[in-house]
């Protein structure tokens, strides 16, 4: 789903990522979804993500193949500013290991600083004023429930 991407990288979105490696494979089959990793696309092109061992980062992406792009019709351009300055003000904060392993243990687990992908996008997000989904924490947000929710709209 790389042309819509490539066309209108200036939009803000949220990225969701079918991940080909091992990890990858046992999020996917885990949390029984196709996705396995979430971003937030900033208006330059490059992402915001929370990534094992890095942490929350910016970077470029060189291969758009096997990313889903979600826009979020609801959201003004001042909340995709606010969203994405909660996102970027924890560059360099570390990984959450702990509330990764909760999808592993099914125990609640949430380490204060410390961010996985799909809950730095949702909490970003909810800093924004948006609600992806109701009565959810960010720590037990997965990829794969990102998508499902209603206020997501596919891209192209």
């Amino acid at each position: 789903m790389s042309d819509p991407v490539m066309t209108n990288r200036t939009t803000p979105a949220v990225l969701l990522f079918r991940g080909r490696g091992a990890i990858s494979a046992l999020i996917r089959w885990q949390t029984r979804s196709p996705f396995s990793h979430a971003a937030l696309l900033m208006p330059d092109g490059r992402i915001v993500e929370s990534w094992q061992g890095a942490g929350v980062r910016v970077k470029a992406l060189a291969d758009w193949s096997d990313i889903d792009v979600f826009d979020v019709p609801s959201m003004s351009a001042g909340q995709w500013n606010d969203a994405l300055r909660f996102a970027t003000d924890f560059v360099g904060a570390g990984y959450d290991y702990r509330s990764v392993m909760r999808f592993v243990s099914r125990r609640g687990a949430s380490e204060d600083g410390r961010w996985f992908c799909s809950e730095l996008v949702f909490a970003a997000l909810q800093a924004a004023g948006v609600d992806l989904l109701e009565r959810i924490a960010a720590s037990e947000v997965s990829p794969g429930l990102l998508s499902l929710s209603p206020l997501l709209r596919p891209r192209g």
